[in-house]
């Protein structure tokens, strides 16, 4: 084992009055073998092989996992009845899943800020309204997961036909290969930030998280440069955690989350 009727919404996710408390981010060594994650304890079997590693970018560590999508089934979550879920509530109901992260930007009613597919089932339509926070700066984008293949657009080119699991969440953090126009070099707008890329043949997924303070640029810069993807989404800041088979139980600060993407091994 290589190691979210469209309103205008008030956010979570950023952070703000009301966001919830900042969850811990997962730390891992990256290797060529099985060995556990950097402080675990080495309580849970790795389920699945996993391509889990840290890669250094712009004087900073991220956590990214990488998912060709002809050995792995993605799947977006969200329960209306009990919006808020806890990654570790998630995993215990889930016992299968080789990787879970919180999925796109929620509100304060622990409500998917925009579209979200599960199952192929649309349970929040695609939000294009404006407003304030990291959601609305436009563009945000999509997340698709289509079966083999996914795809991250610009919510504004969002077609359902064929999605079987979709999230929304802005920023966008690259659009065919651009750079949102928003973002800086060198900006101080810091935080813990997730997201979610797709390579350009669409066959592979790659979720990623910032080990420590980072800003939109350089986070961009990492799915760019790193990764070679031409198409990527902020999922998250603060509160986001990423957790792949082999680690620890997620703690009691991971979460509540209005979605979840899991990643099972076919």
């Amino acid at each position: 084992m290589l190691f979210a009727v469209p309103v205008v919404l008030t956010l979570t996710g950023c952070i703000g009055p009301g966001a919830p408390t900042p969850a811990s981010t997962v730390t891992v060594t990256p290797t060529a073998s099985a060995a556990a994650p950097e402080g675990a304890d080495g309580g849970l079997d790795p389920i699945a092989d996993v391509d889990a590693e840290v890669i250094e970018h712009a004087d900073n560590r991220y956590l990214v996992v990488t998912l060709p999508l002809n050995d792995f089934d993605i799947s977006i979550d969200w329960d209306p009845g009990d919006p808020g879920t806890m990654l570790r509530d998630a995993l215990a109901d889930d016992p299968t899943a080789a990787v879970a992260t919180n999925a796109g930007i929620f509100t304060e009613q622990l409500v998917p800020g925009g579209l979200l597919v599960s199952d192929g089932e649309e349970l929040v339509p695609v939000n294009l309204n404006e407003g304030g926070g990291n959601f609305h700066l436009m563009p945000n984008a999509v997340f698709a997961v289509y079966g083999d293949t996914a795809a991250v657009m610009d919510s504004r080119d969002y077609v359902p036909d064929g999605v079987l699991q979709a999230t929304q969440s802005g920023p966008a953090l690259i659009l065919d290969g651009d750079i949102h126009p928003d973002f800086n070099e060198g900006s101080t707008n810091l935080a813990v930030r997730s997201g979610v890329g797709v390579s350009p043949d669409g066959e592979t997924v790659y979720l990623a998280i910032s080990r420590s303070l980072t800003n939109f640029w350089d986070f961009a810069t990492l799915y760019r440069d790193e990764l070679g993807v031409d198409d990527a989404l902020y999922l998250d800041g603060d509160i986001s955690s990423l957790w792949v088979t082999g680690m620890d139980e997620p703690g009691p600060l991971d979460g509540p989350y209005s979605g979840i993407i899991t990643a099972h091994q076919k």
